[in-house]
C-alpha cells in the first residue's frame, strides 16, 4: 500500500529506534550462514531509496545474485507509478535484493508475483497475522495497506538480466506517522500489535523469497491466486498511457497479468499496463 510523504532532511532522526538496527552485521546474524540471499551487503543510514542505489550497483554488472541494499530512512522512496511512502528511522524497513532470473520478458509478471507472495508468506512467519494481497503489489491486513514490493527489470538481449526486488513494509510505525489522509487504509506490525525486529522481518521475507525463487512457478499462481483479495471483485482499472477498463477480477493468468471480465469480453492487463487499481 502506498504510503505518504517521507521525512525531510531537516528532521530526520537517522539513530534507529530501541536499538532496533539495520547494520551489515544484524543482518547477517539475522539472516544466518546458509541463506541464498542476502550478501553482500550495502547498508546506508539515509539514503535518496534503496531501489535506487540497487538499481545502480546492479546494472554496473558487479553486484551477484542476491545482493543487498538497506536503507534506515528514505527521502524518496517510490513505489507503483511514483506514488510516496512514508519512511521513518527504526520503524520502517526498506530494501531491495538484486536477481538475475535470466526470464523471458513477458515473465516480469510472475516475478510481481512472487515476490509478494512470498513478503506475505514472511510477514506471516514472523507474525501472527493472515496476509492478503492486493494484486500486483500490495501487502493487506485486515484490508489496510501494510506493505508493498516492487519490482524494476533490466533487459538484455531476449532475457530479463536483472530485476531488482524492493520490499517495504510499515514495522513500528503509528498512526500519527501518516498523512491523515491515508489513516483508515494503512496499517503496520506495531499497530497490529506485532513488535517484530526489523532485521527478523527482512530475515523472515528473504528467505520467503529465496524459497519461492528456487522453486519456480510450480505452485506459485494456484498459491498467489488462494491469497489475492482481488480475485472475485469488481475492479477499476486506470490504463497507461490512457484508457479504463471496469469489470470482474476473475483471475491472474500464466504471465501474472490480472484477468479482467467485461461487456466487451475477457483479457489480461498487465502490471506495465495499470496506473491504479480499484474497486468499482
Amino acid at each position: 500500500m502506498e504510503g505518504g510523504a517521507a521525512d525531510s532532511p531537516a528532521g530526520l532522526a537517522v539513530q534507529p529506534a530501541d536499538g532496533d538496527d539495520l547494520s551489515p552485521d544484524r543482518v547477517a546474524a539475522a539472516l544466518g550462514p546458509d541463506a541464498s540471499l542476502g550478501r553482500p551487503v550495502q547498508h546506508y543510514g539515509v539514503a535518496v531509496s534503496a531501489e535506487s542505489l540497487a538499481l545502480g550497483w546492479a546494472r554496473q554488472h558487479d553486484a551477484p545474485e542476491g545482493a543487498l541494499v538497506v536503507a534506515d530512512v528514505e527521502l524518496s522512496a517510490r513505489g507503483r507509478r511514483g506514488q510516496t511512502w512514508v519512511s521513518r528511522a527504526g520503524r520502517s524497513l526498506a530494501f531491495s535484493v538484486v536477481l538475475r532470473p535470466g526470464l523471458p520478458p513477458a515473465g516480469e509478471g510472475l516475478l510481481w508475483l512472487l515476490a509478494s507472495l512470498a513478503a506475505a508468506e514472511g510477514l506471516e512467519a514472523v507474525t501472527d497475522l493472515d496476509v492478503r494481497l492486493k494484486w500486483p503489489n500490495d501487502l493487506l491486513v485486515g484490508g489496510r495497506g501494510i506493505g508493498g514490493i516492487r519490482i524494476d527489470a533490466h533487459l538484455g538481449p531476449g532475457s530479463i538480466e536483472s530485476a531488482v526486488v524492493t520490499v517495504r513494509v510499515n514495522v513500528g510505525l503509528h498512526e500519527d506517522d501518516f498523512p491523515a489522509e491515508l489513516r483508515g487504509g494503512v496499517t503496520s506490525l506495531a499497530m497490529e500489535g506485532a513488535q517484530r525486529a526489523r532485521s527478523d522481518v527482512l530475515a523472515a521475507v528473504l528467505d520467503r523469497l529465496a524459497a519461492r525463487y528456487e522453486a519456480g512457478v510450480a505452485s506459485l499462481l494456484d498459491d498467489y491466486r488462494a491469497r489475492c483479495e482481488t480475485i472475485g471483485t469488481r475492479v477499476r482499472a486506470l490504463l497507461m498511457p490512457t484508457g479504463e477498463a471496469v469489470g470482474l477480477a476473475a483471475d491472474v493468468d500464466d504471465h501474472g497479468a490480472l484477468v479482467l471480465e467485461t461487456p466487451g469480453g475477457r483479457g489480461g492487463i498487465g502490471v506495465d499496463r495499470v496506473q491504479r487499481l480499484e474497486r468499482a
